[in-house]
């Protein structure tokens, strides 16, 4: 099929995916700058057919967020809140299962837990929330809790991050969402999520998932407060991600290890960056 790119310089970067050529740092902030959103669809497609063949897969998933307090104070962050804060909330276990039954009869193909770091929360409240899910429903998938809340869930647990993943697994866990990755340039994201994870540890909890057997995403997010280059949120850091070579395979954009399902960006909160109240 011939395509004629608009920006010339996404095709020395279509010569890498033609040829399965992993894609370096500087060619992810050429692909970050370009205008020509077609072109770079063109070569997205070229990676997803060569890994999916011409299909196009679907889940019908239920988020569930626990609760909205949380013990972080990131700036662009919309949900997060404080306990004493009017739009706090808390849910019990009971009201989660309630609410996943109410959700669509149960009939889903996917739950997608996510929820602050609440300061009070044992353990096991996580453990129950997962068992007592996959009791209801055996046959729906748990995605559940991102590198963020892995890495606080092993200090609650005080067990390494390694031992923590195997009982969340026991109890039901299947994969892990992309949360948290935000921005891996380290003056950013000491100015965004600053009391958060490394972009290193990030990675690291992840590295530590996937040799688990659980796969996982990368989310980024930008709240439009980079310079160029900067708001390249995953390749240096994904690339260096290279530990086991061997399970890399030559996809181009270079977001699929074995363990990878996808990676995707979003817009955050910049009016949020403004903001100096107790969050």
């Amino acid at each position: 099929m011939l395509f004629e790119f608009e920006d010339s310089t996404l095709e020395p970067i279509y010569e890498k995916v033609n040829a399965g050529t992993r894609l370096s740092y500087e060619d992810g902030v050429t692909l970050w700058q370009s205008h020509d959103l077609l072109g770079v669809g063109f070569m997205a497609n070229i990676v997803r057919e060569r890994l999916n063949g011409d299909k196009t897969y679907f889940i019908h998933n239920r988020h569930i967020n626990p609760t909205n307090i949380c013990v972080l104070s990131c700036q662009f962050c919309a949900f997060g809140v404080k306990a004493d804060h009017p739009q706090a909330y808390e849910k019990s276990l009971e009201e989660i299962f309630s609410d996943a039954e109410k959700y669509n009869g149960g009939e889903v193909s996917e739950f997608h837990i996510v929820g602050g770091l609440h300061p009070d929360y044992p353990f096991e409240y996580y453990l129950d929330l997962l068992r007592g899910l996959k009791e209801r429903f055996p046959l729906v998938h748990i995605q559940a809790y991102t590198a963020v809340e892995l890495e606080y869930l092993s200090r609650l647990a005080n067990l390494p991050i390694k031992e923590t993943l195997v009982i969340l697994k026991d109890a039901g866990l299947g994969s892990i969402p992309g949360g948290g990755a935000e921005v891996f340039a380290k003056r950013v994201r000491r100015k965004i999520c600053g009391d958060k994870i490394t972009g290193e540890e990030w990675l690291q909890v992840h590295e530590i998932a996937h040799l688990a057997g659980l796969k996982s995403n990368a989310v980024g997010s930008y709240p439009g407060i980079y310079s160029s280059g900067i708001g390249i949120p995953f390749p240096s850091g994904k690339s260096s991600y290279k530990r086991n070579p061997g399970n890399v395979k030559g996809c181009g954009f270079g977001l699929h290890s074995w363990g990878w399902r996808g990676g995707f960006c979003k817009t955050g909160a910049p009016k949020n960056l403004r903001r100096q109240d107790n969050r």
